[in-house]
């Protein structure tokens, strides 16, 4: 039983990095419209008949979440099930189950009433969380009692870390209001200069270039995280591990999201950026997991 559950909470992280590719998909193609006002159904149809191409994207994901959402909510019934009395399993479960329904109550009230880009850069936000709940599941699965996912460490830095995460997540949601609010080229074809009119508040430009400042200071933080991690804390090795993924991915974030303007919104660099900065959510989800755990 316990190489069956390692086996699905396999399948079902991979399947929440798809679900996360194709929304961004959804939201790089224009694609949210493509089954009008109408949900769950695509035009009051289950499978729309000669369908455009955004009505496919769009279908598709409705679809392929719908899915996954039945799977995230057996792995967390199955997890709950195995590991009745540890608090971190019950929590990375509810996790799970309530934010990837949240986001999808959110993108179904986005097709049916329409959402504030504010709004709706918080439903990627939600499905990152629920994607690093699965993935920490998946993870913890394999954790050797003789060898636990545990970082010792001191209050100070501990909280060091828990702001970086908090941080973190607060960076997501600027690059999310940068999509929804089509500023990926506000500040022109340059980079790393910004061409485009920031004085006025909640122009294009200005969501644009908050979000590289925010995107700089994620990386420095990162980057002394891991220097402090492997200055005092070299034998902790769960600790530098995570944190030399995140300072690997935050830079390859960084690399993809200038790519994103120099190659003016190729849709594989986009993509490749979503995908990177899941990885990274989900190494920083696990640094603030094993500094928590006891």
């Amino acid at each position: 039983m316990k190489r069956a559950y390692q086996i699905f909470s396999i399948i079902t992280s991979f399947g929440m990095l798809l679900v996360l590719l194709m929304g961004a998909v959804v939201t790089k193609t224009d694609s949210g419209d493509g089954c009008g006002n109408s949900w769950p159904l695509c035009y009051g149809e289950l499978l729309p008949t000669q369908p455009k191409l955004e009505t496919i994207i769009e279908v598709s994901h409705r679809y392929v979440s719908a899915w996954l959402g039945i799977l995230v909510i057996i792995l967390a019934i199955w997890a709950w099930k195995r590991d009745p009395h540890r608090k971190e399993i019950k929590i990375l479960a509810g996790s799970a189950v309530f934010f990837i329904v949240l986001q999808g109550l959110l993108g179904a009230a986005a097709v049916i009433w329409s959402q504030s880009s504010a709004v709706l850069a918080s439903h990627f936000g939600f499905s990152l969380v629920s994607f690093a709940s699965v993935v920490l599941l998946a993870l913890l699965s394999f954790e050797k009692r003789e060898d636990p996912f545990v970082a010792r460490v001191s209050t100070a830095f501990k909280k060091n870390l828990y702001w970086l995460f908090a941080y973190l997540y607060a960076v997501v949601y600027t690059g999310a209001l940068v999509r929804h609010t089509g500023s990926s080229m506000g500040c022109g074809p340059e980079f790393p200069s910004c061409s485009g009119t920031i004085a006025e508040f909640g122009s294009q430009a200005s969501i644009h270039l908050l979000h590289r400042i925010a995107a700089i200071v994620l990386f420095l933080w990162i980057v002394y995280s891991w220097y402090h991690a492997r200055k005092h804390y070299r034998n902790q090795k769960a600790l530098n591990k995570g944190l030399q993924f995140a300072a690997l991915f935050v830079l390859l974030q960084g690399v993809s999201g200038a790519m994103i303007v120099l190659s003016n919104l190729n849709l594989f660099v986009a993509l490749s950026h979503g995908l990177i900065i899941s990885f990274l959510f989900g190494a920083l989800s696990f640094v603030t997991l094993i500094v928590y755990r006891k």
